[in-house]
């Protein structure tokens, strides 16, 4: 072959490649599959348990789009695939993260089981000192508080964040009692008769 024929064909050659390279078609199969994992974390609980790691694929599934829109497809094309790795990432951090907020709020439940037994009994011990309107305010709070607590129980494998949030109110419960356990006055003490 001829020196020119060469610098034709790779002539031709380099001009075919640039074609096919500014030619390249958008990426749809990826953005599609990539939005899907999105909405699949979404829907597996990322927004409350993985919000850090859905906050990154959303935040790069928004750049990929710019580039979709500025038609850099080859950059969109591997920023899709990275969202949907962030994605996928996201989707599976969030066992991990309800399983240790389970166990948090399960030992929180057993705290609070135990302050609000002892609690009850040092109630019991003291009702004869406690106004009409506190033992009243006593039994509505103790109904609901046991009501909080059974609600908790049975959110904690389901929705770990729910169970948490009503450990709050249980919380704030007891310690406004035993305030007022505290703030009550002290027993009389019985006078023991002298002996003569």
């Amino acid at each position: 072959m001829s020196q020119s024929r060469v610098r034709v064909i790779v002539s031709v050659l380099v001009v075919v490649a640039l074609a096919s390279f500014g030619c390249a078609s958008p990426p749809e199969a990826e953005k599609k599959a990539a939005e899907a994992a999105v909405s699949a974390a979404r829907a597996a609980g990322a927004e409350q348990y993985a919000s850090g790691e859905l906050a990154a694929a959303t935040g790069a599934l928004k750049a990929a789009e710019g580039q979709m829109q500025a038609k850099k497809y080859q950059d969109a094309k591997a920023a899709y695939l990275k969202v949907k790795g962030l994605a996928d990432k996201a989707a599976g951090a969030v066992p991990a993260a309800k399983a240790a907020i389970a166990s948090q709020v399960g030992a929180q439940l057993a705290e609070l089981e135990k302050r609000w037994r002892e609690l009850d009994g040092k109630v019991k011990e003291a009702a004869k000192r406690l106004k009409a309107e506190q033992k009243q305010a006593w039994e509505a709070d103790a109904k609901g508080a046991a009501e909080a607590l059974q609600a908790a129980k049975s959110a904690v494998s389901a929705d770990p964040l729910a169970a948490k949030a009503r450990l709050t109110t249980i919380t704030a419960a007891l310690d406004k009692w035993e305030a007022e356990l505290k703030a009550l006055p002290a027993p009389a003490k019985v006078a023991k008769k002298a002996k003569k």
